[in-house]
C-alpha cells in the first residue's frame, strides 16, 4: 500500500513559490508599513523560518564585524579578547585577533610560558568547540528545522510581543535541550539556547541573543554566553565561560 502524505521534499516544493514571493517583499523599517503577518501554522512558520536563517548567512556574507570575547575560570579572568570576524567559503565565522589581553599572567606569576601557552591552546579548544556548536544550533538544516518545529512545545514567548516560544529535546544531539524564541511576524530570531552534553564529565550551555539589522533584512547574535560545564559530582565543579559581544557591522569593499 501506497501512503498519499506528502514527503518532506515535497512539502518544500510545494511553499517554494510561495516563498519567492513572500521574500521578495521589502523588511520593515522604522515608519515603513505594517509587518507581513505570517501563519500561525507551525509547519509553514518553520518552513519560513528557514527561509530567513539561510537568506541571514548569504546576506552577512558581505560583511565584516568586531568581537570582544571575555573568557574566565571559575569566576576569574583568563584573557579578553578582541577579534575581527567574517563568514568563510565554508560558511562558518572566521576570525583575526586584533589584540589580547592576557590577564592570566597576572594570576599565574609563577606559571611558565609553556604553561600559559598550554592552557591557551586548550581553552582556545573549546572556544573552537563552542563556535561549531553555535553554528550548528543557529543554522539548523531545513529538516532540521521542520523536524524541531514539529516535535517542539510551542507556547508565547513571555516578555515578547508577537513572539513563539518553542522547547524540545533531543534536536541535534543526543541528551540536548533545545529554546528558541522568535518573532511572529518577521519570523527572525529573537533568542536561542540549548544545553549539550559533550560526555559523562563535560556539557555545553549557551545563550544567544539577537539584534535585528532591519537596513538590510538580517541579524545577528549580539550577546552569546557559553559555559563548559564539569558535570562530574562534585563539590566545586569547574566552569569555563566565554562572553561574546558583536558590533560594528560594516560593509565589505
Amino acid at each position: 500500500m501506497h501512503s498519499t502524505r506528502p514527503s518532506l521534499l515535497s512539502r518544500f516544493a510545494l511553499l517554494s513559490l510561495f516563498l519567492s514571493v513572500l521574500f521578495t517583499l521589502p523588511v520593515r523599517e522604522a515608519g515603513a508599513q505594517a509587518p507581513i503577518t505570517i501563519s500561525k501554522d507551525p509547519a509553514q512558520w518553520a518552513l519560513i523560518y528557514s527561509e530567513k536563517i539561510n537568506k541571514n548567512r548569504e546576506r552577512l556574507k558581505n560583511y565584516s564585524w568586531q568581537y570582544r570575547v571575555e573568557v574566565q575560570e571559575n569566576g576569574r579572568p583568563l584573557y579578553i579578547d578582541h577579534l575581527d570576524g567574517s563568514y568563510g567559503a565554508d560558511g562558518r565565522v572566521e576570525t583575526i585577533r586584533l589584540s589580547q589581553d592576557l590577564q592570566m599572567k597576572q594570576r599565574h606569576g609563577l606559571l611558565l610560558k609553556a604553561g600559559q601557552e598550554a592552557k591557551l591552546r586548550e581553552v582556545e579548544a573549546k572556544i573552537a568547540t563552542l563556535k561549531k556548536y553555535i553554528g550548528d544550533y543557529v543554522y539548523m538544516t531545513p529538516g532540521q528545522i521542520v523536524d524541531f518545529f514539529g516535535k517542539a512545545r510551542k507556547t508565547d514567548a513571555v516578555g515578547y510581543d508577537n513572539a513563539l516560544r518553542l522547547d524540545a529535546e533531543n534536536v541535534l544531539n543526543k541528551g540536548d535541550s533545545v529554546t528558541l524564541f522568535g518573532d511572529k511576524s518577521s519570523a527572525f530570531p529573537l533568542f536561542l539556547a540549548f544545553t549539550v552534553p559533550l560526555d559523562a564529565k563535560t556539557g555545553i550551555r549557551c545563550e544567544v541573543h539577537f539584534r535585528h539589522l532591519r537596513q538590510m533584512g538580517a541579524f545577528y547574535g549580539s550577546k552569546m554566553e557559553g559555559e563548559f560545564v564539569d558535570l562530574s559530582p562534585v563539590a566545586s565543579p569547574k566552569t569555563l565561560t566565554i562572553n561574546v559581544e558583536s558590533f560594528d557591522y560594516v560593509a565589505k569593499p
